[in-house]
């Protein structure tokens, strides 16, 4: 089947999906380069945004992982992130965010992905020219304040495109926490992110990873990306006991909450130790309250932490953690299977995610 479209475009909550046909650019300022997608992956948020769980603008072409080949290039562009040269044809992936440099939060905080002029791919109109600022389509702009990355020969399609927002997710939450060797770290859930926390955790030197999670399936695939144990909530009677049991009664030095829940926290900061560092990632959407006994994070002196977006420097950590360890974790095995570019093919990816049949379902314009 030929498609004759170039994008498909997310309108509104309860609204079907749409084909569109943009016009690709025929000029791009200096700072700017075109990109022929290869591959994009589906993300929680995609599905939460597709639901109407958020306020989002429309129309807008989600997606924010992919990978791609330079097909034009902005004449200042001539070296990637780490230096190396780049040329049209190339094989890159890119920061998921595009900062000013010049703010506040880019320039005294160094938090640049929350930038007051935040350019973010999926998560913006698509209504004007160029179009192309999300994943669901066969070609993407890259802006002016985004950060270039040459794929290593070595990295295969699969193995990169969910470090542009699941992978370096995690490298961000681990940096901002300064994590260093350890004896145990506790991961809650084991999707996407949480197979990367495991391996990236073990990774950078934890001596023991425990993957809590409700899902059993993905529990045991946990064991492939490092994870020393398995805890089911829903198997295992008493779980504070139990991480007692596997930390000698001290409780885990770092806690990783990845579930995208509010309702593992408290929880979690129970299965800290005296000192430990709670680490909040996946449960970043409007109305995720908890409770929480203060007198507990205070008197253990707990350490709380949360992360949303990343710098430039969380996807090169990212790349470069993979590109080490590939021959330990098996990073494919959290990407697929592939659907159909179109809406119905789409639709699906995004069903096959909310009902947790795939981890990262694959969209490959075709």
């Amino acid at each position: 089947m030929t498609n004759h479209h170039n994008a498909i475009v997310f309108s509104g909550k309860g609204k079907p999906l749409k084909e569109e046909n943009y016009e690709i650019p025929n000029s791009i300022n200096d700072n700017e380069a075109i990109v022929e997608i290869s591959m994009s992956t589906v993300c929680g948020s995609d599905v939460h945004t597709w639901l109407g769980h958020r306020s989002f603008p429309t129309p807008s072409i989600l997606g924010h992982e992919m990978v791609g080949k330079i097909t034009k290039l902005g004449k200042n562009i001539t070296n990637d992130f780490l230096g190396n040269p780049i040329s049209l044809g190339d094989r890159i992936t890119w920061s998921m965010t595009a900062s000013c440099g010049n703010c506040y939060y880019c320039k005294i905080a160094k938090l640049p992905q929350k930038c007051i002029k935040l350019f973010k791919y999926g998560h913006v109109c698509s209504d004007k020219s160029p179009h192309f600022t999300g994943g669901y389509a066969k070609f993407v702009k890259i802006v002016n304040g985004n950060y270039i990355f040459k794929i290593p020969n070595e990295l295969s399609d699969k193995e990169v495109v969910p470090l542009m927002c699941a992978g370096a997710t995690i490298t961000s939450g681990l940096d901002a926490v300064n994590f260093s060797q350890c004896d145990y770290v506790i991961v809650q859930g084991c999707g996407a992110l949480g197979l990367y926390a495991c391996a990236f955790s073990k990774e950078l030197g934890a001596k023991t990873v425990i993957a809590v999670d409700i899902d059993q399936k993905r529990l045991e695939l946990s064991k492939e990306f490092g994870a020393d144990f398995i805890i089911n909530p829903n198997v295992e009677k008493d779980i504070i006991k139990k991480i007692k049991e596997i930390t000698e009664d001290r409780g885990a030095d770092y806690v990783i909450e990845v579930a995208g829940t509010p309702n593992v926290i408290n929880d979690g900061i129970k299965f800290l130790r005296i000192g430990g560092t709670y680490i909040l990632l996946g449960a970043i959407y409007p109305g995720n309250i908890f409770s929480a006994d203060s007198s507990e994070i205070i008197t253990k002196c707990l350490n709380i932490s949360g992360r949303h977006n990343y710098d430039a420097i969380h996807l090169k950590n990212a790349i470069n953690i993979v590109q080490k360890s590939k021959n330990k974790f098996p990073y494919e095995k959290i990407v697929g299977p592939v659907f159909e570019f179109s809406k119905e093919g789409l639709e699906s990816a995004f069903n096959s995610l909310n009902s947790k049949k795939s981890l990262r379902p694959v969209i490959i314009p075709e």
